[in-house]
């Protein structure tokens, strides 16, 4: 995904032919990439950097979409095993059912915190617990770090 300078819109490209872009302004301008992921068993999202509100935004909403129309079971992040793990515990209501979000995200201990503990990812936290509540427990929605 690219801004352009002239304008606030954040554009993809899901084909080959490089010119070919569409405008980001909601969740609707995800369809032709929906389209084209079909019936894909795995989507990597890739960034070209940490902690920008705008990828964070998309990433959910792309996450967001592959879960409730693709059934996607797993998200995979850069992140540390142990700490990622915290919050899939949290979303799936097995651990800190006391804590909020935030606190559990600022308890990374081997990440920057402003990678992780903004609204941005507690936004999606908050979504993916309120999505697995009512989920069998192999339903639900997992949440896990793999940094490489």
């Amino acid at each position: 995904m690219e801004k352009t300078t002239e304008t606030d819109h954040w554009y993809f490209s899901v084909d080959e032919d490089k010119e070919k872009t569409y405008s980001l302004s909601t969740s609707v301008d995800l369809d032709p990439l929906l389209d084209k992921i079909d019936d894909a068993h795995y989507v990597l999202l890739g960034e070209a950097s940490h902690g920008t509100h705008e990828y964070y935004t998309w990433r959910t909403e792309i996450s967001k979409r592959l879960i409730k129309e693709k059934g996607f079971k797993f998200i995979a992040v850069e992140g540390d095993w142990p700490d990622c793990y915290k919050i899939n515990r949290y979303i799936k209501g097995f651990d800190n059912q006391d804590k909020t979000p935030e606190e559990i995200l600022k308890s990374f201990r081997r990440w920057p915190t402003w990678m992780w503990a903004n609204k941005e990812v507690v936004d999606l936290v908050d979504w993916l617990k309120t999505h697995n509540e009512n989920l069998d427990t192999s339903q639900k929605v997992g949440f896990y770090g793999i940094d490489l």
